[in-house]
C-alpha cells in the first residue's frame, strides 16, 4: 500500500502516519484506545499495509503461516512439527500465531501473514469461514489439518466417525462391555460430534448404550467427567476419552479414587500424541497421524492449483492401560 492509504488510516483514525505505522509493526508508544481506533480504522479501509513493497522481504515470499485457536499445546507440536520439517525442506520459513480463532488477535495475525506474502496458510483444527477467507483474499492456498467441515473445502483428517467407531470396537473386542465416553466440546460439530456418533453407533451395533458426559478435549474437564460416568454406571469397566489430555486426566483422577488402571478400569485416548507415553500406565489411543498430516498439508499447499482434501488413515495403538476386564 502507499503513503496515501496510510495517511487515509491515520485521518480515520486521528492520529499521524507514524503512529499507524508503529500500531501495524507492533511497536510500543501508543494508549490502548489508540491502538483500537487505528486497528478499526485499518479494519474499515481494508488497509493491507505490505511489508515487501518497503524493501522488508524479497519479492517472493518463502513463508508458511500456521494459525493455531485453542487446542492441546501437545497435539498442535506434532502437526506443526511437521510443517515445519516439510516447509524447511522446501526451502520455506513458518510464522505462527497461537490464538482462539475469530478474535481480534486471530485476524491481526492473518493480516500480517497476508502482508508478507505468505504462500499459504495452515489452520490446526480449525474451519475455513467465510470472514477468514475475506482477511485473506482469494488468492492465497488455505488448508485445514486435523478437521474436516464435510463441505469439500481443502483438508487433511482422518475419518473422526469411523475412529470413534474404531475405539468402541476395540473396547468391545477386550470383552467390556460397561463403557463410558467422555466426548468433546458439543459445539465441536466438525470433531466432538462425529467421534460420539461413531462411538454411539458401535455400542448400538453390540446392543450396549454408553454413559457419556461432555468435556473440551482439556485435561481439566477429563478430571471432571469421572465422577458423573461412576454416577451414571458404578459399575464401569471403560472409559474411551475423546482425546488424549482428557484421558490423562481420567487416570489420574481414577487413581486417585482407589481404582487401578487397568484392572479395575480400562481407559483409551484419542489422538496419539506424546502426552499418551508420560502418564502410568501408558495411554492406548485411536492414533492420528499428527506429524505427516502437517507435512502433507505443506506439500499441498506449494502445489496449490489442485488443492484437495486427504483423508488420513487412523489406527488403535495398544498399550498398557486398557486390558479385558477382570470379569471374563
Amino acid at each position: 500500500m502507499t503513503l496515501s492509504n496510510i495517511r487515509e488510516v491515520a485521518l480515520q483514525a486521528g492520529v499521524s502516519p507514524a503512529t499507524v505505522s508503529r500500531v501495524v509493526n507492533g511497536m510500543d508508544g501508543f494508549s490502548e484506545d489508540t491502538r483500537l481506533r487505528v486497528e478499526q480504522a485499518i479494519a474499515d479501509l481494508n488497509y493491507q499495509p505490505d511489508q515487501f513493497a518497503r524493501g522488508l522481504r524479497s519479492p517472493h515470499a518463502q513463508l508458511i503461516g500456521v494459525l493455531a485457536p485453542k487446542v492441546s499445546d501437545a497435539f498442535a507440536f506434532e502437526i506443526l512439527e511437521g510443517v515445519e520439517a516439510s516447509a524447511r525442506d522446501h526451502g520455506y520459513a513458518v510464522m505462527l500465531g497461537r490464538t482462539g480463532l475469530g478474535s481480534t488477535f486471530s485476524q491481526q495475525y492473518l493480516r500480517t501473514m497476508r502482508a508478507y506474502r505468505a504462500a499459504g496458510i495452515v489452520l490446526i483444527s480449525a474451519v475455513i469461514t467465510d470472514e477468514l477467507r475475506r482477511t485473506l483474499g482469494t488468492t492465497r492456498p488455505v488448508i485445514s489439518v486435523a478437521i474436516s467441515d464435510g463441505s469439500g473445502t481443502p483438508s487433511i483428517a482422518i475419518d473422526d466417525r469411523q475412529a470413534g467407531f474404531d475405539g468402541i470396537q476395540h473396547l468391545l473386542r477386550l470383552g467390556h462391555r460397561h463403557i463410558g465416553v467422555v466426548a468433546g466440546d458439543p459445539r465441536s460439530v466438525h470433531v466432538a460430534r462425529p467421534r460420539l456418533l461413531g462411538s454411539e453407533e458401535a455400542l448400538a451395533k453390540a446392543g450396549l448404550e454408553a454413559a457419556t458426559v461432555h468435556g473440551d478435549f482439556f485435561y481439566a474437564s477429563g478430571a471432571d467427567a469421572v465422577a458423573q460416568l461412576l454416577a451414571r454406571d458404578p459399575h464401569v469397566t471403560a472409559i474411551f476419552a475423546h482425546s488424549d489430555e482428557m484421558a490423562v486426566a481420567v487416570i489420574h483422577e481414577l487413581q486417585r479414587r482407589g481404582f487401578r488402571v487397568p484392572e479395575d478400569i480400562s481407559v483409551l485416548g484419542f489422538d496419539n500424541t506424546a502426552t499418551a507415553l508420560k502418564v502410568h500406565p501408558q495411554l492406548s489411543t485411536v492414533g492420528q497421524p499428527l506429524r505427516e498430516m502437517g507435512t502433507v498439508a505443506v506439500a499441498k499447499l506449494l502445489r496449490s492449483r489442485n488443492l484437495a482434501s486427504r483423508v488420513m488413515t487412523h489406527r488403535i495403538i495398544q498399550r498398557a492401560s486398557t486390558a479385558p476386564p477382570r470379569n471374563t
